[in-house]
């Protein structure tokens, strides 16, 4: 085996890699808050980038199952021609989700957190979100509630 194609082949199977875990991450993640949101739950945690990644998933599942036919599949030069003739659909819904995304993310952002919630005050370097409670009284009794836990911990 030749180093070229050796390189091609590691080089796909980590895209497969990184593509996979970002899926699993991203619906993990905006997929749990939406769906809380949806719901209406007492205290949700919500950040505007996730609408936008959340419609951009199945544009990367699609470049997923992209590298992967591409990878092990006998026919690839058949396969590429088809996924060479829907990457401009994709590409199309991949613009349109993200304008879409932040356009939902801007509509949330007024009528259900800033009408039915209270955005609770956080002091967390590590998320860019905000966190959302009913009332006053879930965001200080939450606040306080964490406050005792990292106590208890040291």
């Amino acid at each position: 085996m030749d180093m070229v194609k050796l390189k091609g082949i590691a080089g796909a199977v980590f895209l497969i890699v990184f593509l996979t875990s970002g899926i699993v991450f991203i619906y993990n993640e905006a997929g749990s808050d939406t769906i809380e949101l949806i719901k209406g739950y007492d205290y949700i945690s919500y950040d505007w980038k996730q609408m936008p990644l959340f419609l951009f998933l199945p544009v990367m599942v699609f470049f997923d199952l992209f590298i992967i036919c591409m990878l092990l599949l006998p026919w690839r030069r058949r396969i590429s021609l088809v996924m060479q003739k829907l990457m401009i659909p994709v590409t199309v819904y991949g613009i349109f989700s993200f304008v879409i995304g932040v356009i939902i993310s801007m509509v949330i952002s007024v009528y259900p957190l800033g009408t039915d919630y209270y955005k609770c005050d956080s002091t967390s370097i590590v998320s860019s979100g905000s966190h959302y409670a009913k009332s006053k009284e879930m965001c200080k009794a939450r606040e306080y509630s964490i406050d005792s836990e990292d106590e208890t911990q040291r």
